[in-house]
């Protein structure tokens, strides 16, 4: 039961910890932070290109061709943009002492 049950559990979990080691939490917390704001950020390039291409499309001021290779541009931009997470490395405190001046989680939030 036990090997099944904790299969389950990564299954149905939304982050798993790769060991025992809860020091690691600090870090997960601050990489989906930080794919948050790539994720607003791809957000806000996509759709201020494509509303660019739309409106100059609309008023005759763009070719339909030129505004198709607008899209898949900023198609390419945020893939390029996302692509820079696989490097990521947390920016955590590295002492004891640093972690205890750190600021708590709730005033480091996204917003």
């Amino acid at each position: 039961m036990g090997a099944h049950s904790s299969h389950v559990a990564l299954e149905t979990a939304d982050i798993a910890l790769p060991g025992d080691d809860l020091r690691q939490v600090p870090a997960v917390v601050e990489l989906s932070r930080h794919t948050l704001r790539v994720v607003r950020q791809n957000y806000g390039l996509a759709i201020g290109v494509n509303l660019l291409g739309l409106i100059a499309g609309a008023g005759g001021s763009m070719d339909p061709v030129l505004a198709a290779l607008l899209h898949n541009t900023s198609s390419i931009a945020v893939v390029a943009n996302s692509a820079r997470l696989v490097n990521h490395t947390p920016h955590l405190p590295q002492t004891a002492d640093d972690m205890l001046t750190a600021a708590p989680l709730e005033d480091r939030r996204v917003r």
